[in-house]
């Protein structure tokens, strides 16, 4: 049975499946597209549209509509309603996934294929367990078999072929509409490794049409778009962050643009240069080089910035001239590419092509450091024994000692964050889970205990700990969205018609 890929994007997403010619291709939506707006909206008559239709409702309804929700992916404190109705990530992402195969199965019908079934589902470099486990739980609900999640980047260099890379340290800058990953590889006979990763997921081409938005107003003097965000004029300012989006896309091949909108029924024109959108974003802009940079330190191989040999331009928003100037002056030596490859497509094809061959990669990387909840110099502390960057098969053990006199147990507290160092604090540390290892008798304080964790070739983290004899082993398993969550987005899916 062929498996597909799905590159479930932030603003827009799409399928695609390696052919019998042995090459990727991009199915084609219902309505001739290549993509998906990943836009959901909830219409009076019960009924969910998803993609382009609701899209133009964001100008018309935004108050019953969702967009970027990738964003809150693993937020806890994401609370929205529509018509009393608790709107969740999960359940978002089931619909947008289950629109994409609805339209493919047509297209493929048509084509005499069998209805998809097994996927590869990409996600964005840094996503940590429990917005991974949440993909998946998206997957299941919308009806799929999520054979495995992978980067987007490391998709995307999939996408641009594994022989033109060979020998050679790459990194793929991928800028999509709402998030922003960054990954090292290098390819050695016809394998990918990864070196580094590194993002933000709450930086992408909105925020420059955003920024756009907030000059045409204030050259106007009107309301900046967070002071009109929650003003019963939503629609409208809707209706100007599309306007934005567009004048955006212009300034990509044009010098300037007549950039007009519509406000409280009046129309206001302003004229803006790609020079002075350029200067308007360049903190944006400088944002995704101090990541670049930051990847670069945290490689799990020595690296400098002469050490890369080509730099990948993926994702949408990569278009943008000012992109490729600002990476072009940080990288003097390396390659920038954009190639015949459309950006918005490589990452879809990429997990086409690993869904079809998942040889082609060496292990990945974790996104996240996991470790040990632990008394360090008085202050409850993490020790960090799997680091952020480790790869997959990893094993490393610690010491630590017991902390009481005639203590019988030893209580084993796992976290995961996102820092690179050895200790890290609690406060920006999530709990997994935890164990107790049971001493058997009671034993003096400054014990040894030696603890081991092991980051499998899935990404199962193993955890054993061991004092004077006794020993407990247990594997960490990944809390996504709770039984009550998956039930109540399963419940809110079957619900509703999907068009």
């Amino acid at each position: 049975m062929a498996a597909y890929g799905i590159d479930l994007g932030t603003t827009n997403s799409c399928v695609a499946i390696v052919g019998n010619d042995g090459e990727p291709h991009v199915i084609n939506n219902m309505s001739g597209f290549q993509t998906t707006p990943s836009v959901v909206y909830y219409s009076d008559d019960g009924c969910v549209l998803v993609g382009d239709e609701a899209k133009q409702q964001m100008g018309v309804d935004p108050k019953r509509t969702v967009e970027c929700i990738k964003r809150e992916i693993g937020n806890p404190k994401y609370h929205r309603k529509i018509d009393d109705v608790e709107i969740s990530p999960l359940a978002i992402s089931s619909m947008i996934l289950k629109k994409l195969v609805a339209d493919a199965n047509e297209v493929r019908a048509e084509e005499g294929g069998a209805p998809i079934k097994d996927v590869v589902i990409t996600v964005p470099a840094y996503f940590g367990s429990r917005e991974r486990e949440i993909t998946r739980q998206a997957g299941k609900l919308a009806g799929l078999n999520v054979l495995a999640l992978i980067p987007e980047p490391t998709a995307a260099a999939i996408s641009y072929g594994v022989k033109d890379l060979n020998g050679k340290t790459f990194m793929i800058y991928d800028l999509g509409g709402g998030t922003f990953d960054i990954s090292i590889m290098r390819a050695r006979n016809g394998v990918l490794e990864e070196l580094a990763n590194d993002g933000d997921h709450r930086l992408g081409g909105k925020d420059w049409d955003i920024c756009l938005l907030d000059h045409i107003l204030t050259c106007n003097d009107l309301p900046t778009y967070l002071e009109q965000r929650d003003t019963n004029n939503s629609g409208e300012l809707g209706r100007m962050v599309l306007s934005a989006e567009n004048f955006k896309k212009r300034l990509s091949n044009m010098d300037e643009v007549n950039a007009r909108i519509m406000y409280k029924n009046r129309n206001y024109m302003t004229r803006v240069s790609r020079e002075d959108f350029e200067e308007m974003t360049e903190d944006s802009v400088d944002s995704t080089i101090m990541l670049m940079k930051r990847a670069i330190r945290n490689s799990r191989v020595p690296l400098t910035a002469d050490d890369i040999d080509e730099i990948i331009l993926v994702g949408g928003s990569s278009y943008m001239p000012m992109i490729q100037n600002a990476v072009t002056k940080e990288f003097p030596k390396a390659r920038i590419r954009r190639d015949a490859l459309k950006p918005n497509l490589a990452i879809a094809e990429g997990a086409a092509i690993y869904a079809h061959n998942p040889g082609i990669i060496k292990g990945t990387i974790s996104p996240c450091s996991y470790g040990l909840g632990c008394v360090h110099d008085g202050v409850n502390m993490i020790a960090n024994i799997i680091r952020r960057g480790d790869t997959t098969g990893t094993s490393r053990s610690r010491d630590f000692i017991t902390g009481q006199e005639n203590q019988r147990d030893v209580l084993l507290k796992i976290y995961e964050n996102r820092v690179y160092d050895e200790m890290a604090q609690v406060r920006v540390s999530h709990q997994l889970t935890e164990n107790v290892l049971n001493l058997g008798k009671p034993v003096k304080r400054g014990t040894p205990v030696k603890v081991n964790f092991k980051l499998n070739s899935n990404g199962i983290l193993e955890v054993t700990g061991e004092c004077m004899g006794n020993e407990i082993t247990f594997n960490v398993q990944v809390e996504g969205a709770t039984d009550e969550e998956v039930k109540r987005a399963g419940l809110e899916l079957g619900s509703r018609e999907v068009l």
